[in-house]
Parts: structure tokens; C-alpha cells; sequence
């Protein structure tokens, strides 16, 4: 069993490899069901992104979230308590260098370590996230990019794998009775390091240069740029310093 810890928190279906987990979710699963691997070989990022990693040295997992009694403005908050969990699982590893980017990658002194992306499913969310485990400096997929292992966690794939699954499970499930309220707002705000940095977003009909300056009360990103106000809810952000 690669994940002994992570079973008592919720059902795990192990699996050898996979083209994405996405692809193995069973919408029939129960609550907080997860599939992962040490191997995915063709894993989906936002925006249409391919995560691509090396055997054995990366952490895919997908999580089914049933949704059938929540409001449609806490799911909207899915993702972003999505991130806070993977950030606070990871911060038990590498301490509180652990941080948010907007939306939801998690960047340790400024580097990507891991990164989440949600789907909608039937009466759920499938909340899928990877993690850079045991990557060496040459086998990391960008320059900006690092492991946990890059930055002192000690331990093997599977050691460092479980423990993240078994926070990140806590961490998420202790979450869902805050969607879309000010607790996690405030919570996800305190923890994202966009804010306060210059930014340059890509969104779909153009780009936009500012300052991050806060969390909107949707959880939209609020950048200052031209002496005005604008709620990004949709973009790629890129912190520009």
C-alpha cells in the first residue's frame, strides 16, 4: 500500500499509472473517495497545461468533493480552499516558506512545488492537485520551478506522497464548512503572496499590469492598476517582482 496513512482518512484507490486521474474518477464514489498515483503520464493543468513528471517522483491525486447540499457561491470557492489545504499540507514539510499564488499554485520562496485544478462533475467536484515530490534540479519541468525534496524534505516518494495526501485530506474536508464564508476568505488572503506584488494577468481578451492588493469577497483578485480597481476572477497571474 503506497498511501497506508492517507487510507484512514478517506478511501484510496491506488493506482500503478494513469494518463490523468481525472480520467479514473467514478462519479458513484463516496465523499472525499481519491485516486492516485506516483506516475501519471499525461496529467491536465490549468488553462489547457500539460503536467508532465517523471515516474515515480511526483505526487497526482484526485479527490471527489460531493456538493449536493452546498450553495453554488461556496462551491465557487472550491478551488481556492483547494489550494489553502495543499499550501497547509505542504507548509508541514517545508514550513511557512509555503505560499499561495492566485489562484491555486503553491510556491515555496517563490517557486512552484505543486499546483491544483477542479472539475465539475454531477452533483460534485473532482479536486485534482500534483506535487513536484523527489524532482532533482534537472528533471524539474521549468526554471521556476522546485521538489520538496529541492527544498530539505527528507524522505522517499511514497514516504513524502502519503504525508501530503493525509494532510491535504484533513486540511480540505476541515474546510468545506467554511466555503464561501468570510473565515476562509480572510484564511486564503492571509496566506496568498501574490498580494502586495506587481503583477502582469493574462485573461482571455488581453492583459493587465498592476499591483495586487487584496481578495475580493467572491474570491476574486483585486489589482490596482491606473489608480483603479479591477476583480480579476478569471486569468493567468504572473508576478512580475
Amino acid at each position: 500500500m503506497l498511501f497506508p496513512g492517507a487510507a484512514r482518512i478517506a478511501p484510496i484507490v491506488e493506482l500503478e499509472t494513469v494518463a490523468s486521474t481525472f480520467d479514473a474518477v467514478d462519479e458513484r464514489a463516496g465523499h472525499l473517495t481519491t485516486w492516485a498515483t506516483l506516475d501519471q503520464r499525461a496529467g491536465r493543468g490549468r488553462l489547457g497545461r500539460e503536467w508532465v513528471s517523471p515516474p515515480g517522483k511526483c505526487l497526482a491525486a484526485t479527490v471527489l468533493v460531493h456538493t449536493r447540499r452546498m450553495r453554488e457561491d461556496a462551491v465557487a470557492w472550491m478551488p481556492l480552499a483547494a489550494g489553502l489545504a495543499l499550501a497547509d499540507a505542504l507548509r508541514t514539510l517545508v514550513g511557512d516558506r509555503a505560499g499561495l499564488k492566485w489562484p491555486n499554485d503553491v510556491l515555496v520562496d517563490g517557486r512552484k512545488v505543486a499546483g491544483v485544478l477542479c472539475e465539475r462533475r454531477r452533483n460534485a467536484v473532482a479536486v485534482g492537485f500534483g506535487v513536484n515530490l523527489t524532482l532533482e534540479h534537472e528533471e524539474l519541468p521549468t526554471a521556476t520551478a522546485t521538489s520538496l525534496t529541492l527544498e530539505g524534505a527528507e524522505g522517499t516518494a511514497a514516504v513524502l506522497g502519503d504525508a501530503v495526501l493525509w494532510h491535504m485530506l484533513r486540511s480540505l474536508d476541515a474546510l468545506l464548512p467554511a466555503l464561501g464564508g468570510e473565515r476562509l476568505r480572510e484564511a486564503v488572503a492571509a496566506r496568498l503572496v501574490t498580494i502586495g506584488r506587481d503583477v502582469r494577468v493574462e485573461l482571455p481578451d488581453g492583459e493587465l499590469l498592476g499591483r495586487a492588493v487584496g481578495l475580493g469577497p467572491m474570491g476574486e483578485l483585486r489589482v490596482e492598476h491606473e489608480g483603479q480597481i479591477v476583480d480579476v476572477r478569471v486569468g493567468d497571474v504572473v508576478h512580475v517582482r
